[in-house]
Order: structure tokens, then sequence, then C-alpha cells
């Protein structure tokens, strides 16, 4: 891939990914402000739950995304193809009606069954556009990818806000805008990837033996990514049980705010797997360091905005402001999520390494639940568990970052500790100054850090301008 489609791949995911923030932080200003507590609790529960809904494929759609990735479009089979995404459409009817029988008899909190139950009625259309999606991206399509990401940003922003501004601010409305908005993207999926489908799929044994092919590939992948959500979704779920659901909103929010960032962190990697995939190995450790050392001045120098966007969003949200002093301690939650997500996480798949990828984050989960239980369950204490957030995922990256360098043989020991005291500098000073004296007080500590890394800047930016 030359270095103008690789320039206008990124501009494509950027423009999708930067429409995605607008309607994230429109989302955030306009949503709680207009929905009582409890309902946009059950909002955030609602959208926690579908969060996992991808997961129902059992790695199917893991499986083709790492088989068929670097192919080219015209190299599909519409006879496999059309096969594998029908059986990934039964197997999505079939566990919804398991999951309605489970709510019916297991779930008793009335709103927390009927939350789920509408999160479960997503699932055929979710995993169909992600599998959609997945081809998309394999296959270096990444402006089809990008207007079908766009088109379901402002599908959902126009119902939603369509609905609160005629007064109908209610969880249920909340609802049928994310139903209306997936429906009409999976018919735009469909038609995008309409040289795929024919109804030659073939007998049930070819398609039964593909998927088997499929999820013996993807299954650790998943299962990676399951551990992976875990790693912060059983802290969440252990705050839904433990307190009520406008605490959960309430977290939920603050969370929201935190991972902004990581909207322009996928942009970037749906476009860095298919490059790494097609890189000499022997470039692999220079990139790495390189790519590693940007993301770091980057997310560093990002956090000097936590100060003044807490002052505002406190303003503009007076009812969430106690619970926004969280954000001192989940800011630094996208800087650890980027490493991962954008650099470590890519170069594992691109090598190869489901199973180190499950490994790591199965460690990680473990850890989790200890603390979940320890804090929650024992403490009962809200600060530990958004704490134990932070911490979870600087355990996770570190360990990652641990095995990618022995991997690449790489010596990061030294960064990896300056970057862990800029961390705990910055929630230092922002929760026990609360006040712009600490954006100051970290503006310094950020140009200290600059300095010391003057070298390794210039260098970087030598090599840019080659």
């Amino acid at each position: 891939m030359n270095f103008r489609q690789v320039v206008k791949n990124l501009s494509y995911s950027f423009g999708a990914n930067i429409v995605s923030l607008g309607v994230s932080v429109l989302m955030v200003m306009f949503v709680p402000k207009l929905l009582l507590v409890e309902d946009y609790g059950k909002w955030q529960l609602f959208l926690f739950y579908v969060s996992y809904l991808g997961f129902l494929h059992f790695g199917w759609e893991d499986g083709i995304y790492l088989r068929y990735a670097g192919k080219s479009y015209d190299e599909l089979s519409p006879h496999i193809f059309s096969g594998q995404f029908l059986g990934i459409v039964i197997l999505q009817l079939s566990l919804m009606g398991v999951s309605f029988l489970f709510a019916h008899f297991f779930i008793v909190d009335s709103i927390k069954k009927i939350v789920f139950l509408c999160a479960i009625s997503l699932a055929v259309f979710v995993n169909f556009n992600t599998g959609c999606n997945f081809i998309m991206q394999i296959t270096n399509r990444i402006k089809d990818y990008a207007r079908i990401t766009l088109s379901e940003q402002i599908l959902f922003f126009v119902f939603v806000f369509t609905f609160l501004f005629i007064g109908n601010n209610q969880f249920g409305y909340m609802y049928i805008a994310k139903l209306g908005s997936l429906c009409i993207v999976s018919v735009l999926c469909f038609y995008t990837c309409r040289k795929l489908w024919t109804f030659n799929v073939g007998s049930p044994q070819d398609i039964l033996h593909e998927a088997g092919l499929n999820i013996e590939v993807g299954i650790k992948l998943m299962f990676a990514n399951i551990a992976s959500m875990l790693l912060i979704g059983i802290v969440r779920y252990g705050i839904s049980i433990g307190w009520d659901v406008s605490t959960f909103g309430k977290v939920s929010l603050t969370l929201g705010v935190s991972n902004f960032l990581m909207i322009f962190i996928n942009s970037v990697s749906v476009v860095f797997f298919p490059i790494l995939k097609r890189m000499d190995e022997e470039r692999l450790p220079e990139v790495y360091v390189q790519i590693r050392s940007i993301l770091a001045y980057i997310l560093f120098g990002m956090l000097l905005l936590y100060y003044p966007l807490k002052e505002i969003l406190s303003w503009w949200l007076p009812k969430y402001a106690d619970s926004l002093i969280y954000m001192s301690v989940l800011f630094p939650v996208c800087l650890f999520e980027s490493k991962v997500g954008l650099l470590i996480n890519t170069y594992l798949k691109s090598l190869r390494k489901e199973s180190l990828m499950l490994k790591i984050n199965l460690i990680s989960l473990g850890v989790a639940a200890i603390i979940t239980f320890f804090s929650i369950e024992i403490l009962h204490n809200l600060n530990a568990a958004v704490f134990s957030i932070v911490l979870l995922y600087a355990f996770r990256c570190e360990l990652a970052e641990h095995y990618i360098a022995n991997i690449l043989d790489l010596q990061l020991k030294k960064d990896i500790l300056i970057e862990l005291l800029m961390v705990a500098g910055f929630i230092c000073s922002s929760v026990i100054l609360d006040s712009w004296l600490s954006t100051l007080v970290y503006a310094g500590a950020y140009g200290v850090y600059l300095l010391v890394n003057k070298n390794k800047i210039l260098e970087i930016r030598r090599t840019v301008h080659r």
C-alpha cells in the first residue's frame, strides 16, 4: 500500500470517527441533561449490555477477520460468505430466543429485565453489521467502512434528538432510536456487500465446516476480547448491583467522557492492522518504538484538558457534578487503553499471537475479580471501586508491554517507569488540588517530560519528514 493510499484511508477513517466524536460529545452534553437521572441510568445499563452482543457469534466473525485479512474484495467467494452470514443470522435468532427465556425465569428486577430484553433484541443487527464492517476493513475498503460508520452515527443522532426535543425523554424512545438506526444501517451493509450474496450457499455441512475453521481461529481472539471488556465490565457490573441505577449512570457518564479519545485511536487501528500485515518483520520493532513515543507525547498532552473539561461539565450538568471528580482518576485510562488497543493488540494480531492476548487478558481479569470483590463486597466503597479501574488498565497495559518487548527485543523499562510516574503525578495533583493549580502543576511536569525526551522527538520528526 502506497503512502497516498494510507493517507486517504486515514482521512476516511478519521472523518467518520470525528463525526462519532461529535455525536458522543453531544450525547454526553445533552442526553443526561434532558433525561431523568433514572432513565439515563437505564440507558447506560442498556449500552453496557449492548457492548457484549458482539460476542454472541463465539469467534465466528473474528475468525473471518483473521483468516481473510489482506485479501482483496474480489477474491472473496460469494458461495462461502453467503453461507457464513446465513449461519451467523440463524445463530443470533436462536440465542435471542434462549435469552428471552433466561430473562423471564432468572432476572427478578423488572427494570433490569426490560433493559436486558431491549439489548438482546439488537443482536442480529449488531452482528450482521459487524461482519460486514470486518469484510470492508480486511479488504481495505476503508471508504465504505467510513460511510457506514458515519451513517449509523448520523441516523442515531437525528433519531435521539428528534425524540428529546419533542419531549419524549424516556428510555424507551432512546431504545427505538438505536433500533431504527441499526435496522437502516443493516440494509446499507447488505447493499454495500451485495456482490457477496447468493442463494447458492451450499449444504449445511459445507457451512458448518467453514464455520468450524473460522471459530477455531477466532475463538481465542474472541475470548481475549471478552476478557478485555470484562476488565472494566466486572467493575461496572459490581457497581450496578452494589448501588442504584442512578449511581451507575453517573459513573458511566464519567467513563464516557474519559474515553472520548478512544474514538480517534480506533480510527487509526482500523487502517494500521492491514499495513502491519504487509510490513517486513525487520521493521516492526523500529515502528513500534516510534508509534509508542508519538502516542505518549500526544496522550500526556491531552490530559491537560481534564480540569477545563471538568469545570464545563460541572456547570452544564450540575446533577452529575459530584461524580465528575472521578474523571481525574479515569482520564488516564484512555492512555493505557490506547497503547493496548492501537499498538500492542494490533501487533499481537498481526503476529498471530491470539493465545498470548488471551493469556494477558485472563491474568488481568483474575486480578480484576479479586480487586472488585474486595472494593465492593468487603469495603463497599465506590471511590475504591472507581480507582481500581485505572489500576487494572495500568496492570494489563504494562503486562502486555512486557511480553511485546520480549518478542521484539526492546528495552522499555525506563520509559514505562517514567510514564507511570507521570500518571501518578496527574492523579495526585488533580485529586489533592482540584483547582486550576492542578493544571499548572501537571503542565510543568509535562514540560519537563518533553525536555527529557527532546532527542527522541527530534528523531521522530526527522523520520516523518524523510
